[in-house]
């Protein structure tokens, strides 16, 4: 915030500007189009003199605050990437053609982890033993703020653990508690599973903004709202609190609204004679 008035000071001093009361709302908007930088930058340009020009407005210095009027840009959010099912059928056949042996089962468990059941990397590098009753299909997931959640397993999950379970004793540190092994032994670390999953997407060549984990989770929680889930059961498994933050995960391609707004019932098409017919009946 200092480093931006400096940089206004300056440019007001190269405008033979010396008070602060000689600063005009057109000056303001030539600053901010002398830069050539992003609509968030410019927004933030705008907030930092608005908030100085608030505390000259306090100490009257100045009696208005220009900055306040000046028109703020319009920032929408990037759309979040996520995979198609096809997409994800590549990922799912490439890992288990091209990782390397030992990981490959304890790798196809994770991705389904964090596609099946939209689980946090957190949450799935701090699964113990204890935690998964495979007889029962069921596991228990420690949230933020250490909540514990129950969410059960599908047929096609119970069976990636149980393959997971058969070549883990291969790996050192069996005897550890954790459900997840690098390759030393050691308990595995979200940053070693960004890395496992990006590579994984590399080789499937698949290419987003962001490689990791969480796209998973996102592409996951994404296809089942668009086979028409339930939202509040989508809400439990990602562990959101609020609603709204589940809604990030909703998205629709331009065909689908296309068809949706092609469904909608044509009103008005009888020119009024249900309404005479309605009058008749009553």
């Amino acid at each position: 915030r200092r480093y931006e008035l400096k940089r206004f000071a300056k440019f007001c001093k190269s405008h033979n500007l010396e008070k602060t009361a000689d600063i005009k709302k057109n000056i303001i908007i030539s600053y901010l189009s002398v830069n050539k930088i992003s609509k968030a930058s410019k927004l933030g340009i705008i907030y930092v003199l608005t908030g100085f020009m608030d505390y000259l407005v306090d100490e009257e210095l100045i009696l208005d605050n220009i900055a306040a009027s000046i028109q703020k840009p319009k920032i929408y959010p990037p759309r979040a990437d996520y995979l198609t099912y096809d997409e994800l059928e590549r990922l799912f056949q490439s890992e288990a053609q091209n990782s390397h042996r030992k990981a490959t089962d304890r790798n196809l468990l994770l991705f389904g982890l964090f596609t099946d059941l939209c689980l946090r990397v957190s949450e799935v590098v701090n699964l113990t033993l204890d935690d998964v009753r495979l007889e029962s299909q069921e596991v228990w997931i420690t949230r933020k703020r250490d909540k514990t959640d129950n969410i059960p397993l599908n047929d096609d999950i119970v069976e990636k653990f149980h393959r997971w379970y058969a070549i883990r004793p291969e790996y050192k540190g069996n005897e550890s508690p954790w459900v997840f092994l690098s390759s030393h032994g050691r308990q595995l670390r979200r940053r070693q599973v960004h890395y496992i999953v990006s590579q994984a997407l590399r080789r499937a060549n698949i290419v987003k903004r962001k490689q990791g984990p969480h796209l998973l989770r996102h592409s996951g929680a994404s296809l089942k709202a668009r086979a028409g889930e339930n939202l509040i059961m989508i809400q439990y498994l990602l562990g959101h609190e609020n609603l709204n933050t589940t809604r990030r995960y909703l998205h629709f391609e331009w065909e689908e609204l296309k068809e949706m707004v092609g469904r909608s019932p044509v009103l008005g098409e009888n020119n009024g004679k249900n309404d005479s017919l309605n009058r008749k009946n009553r």
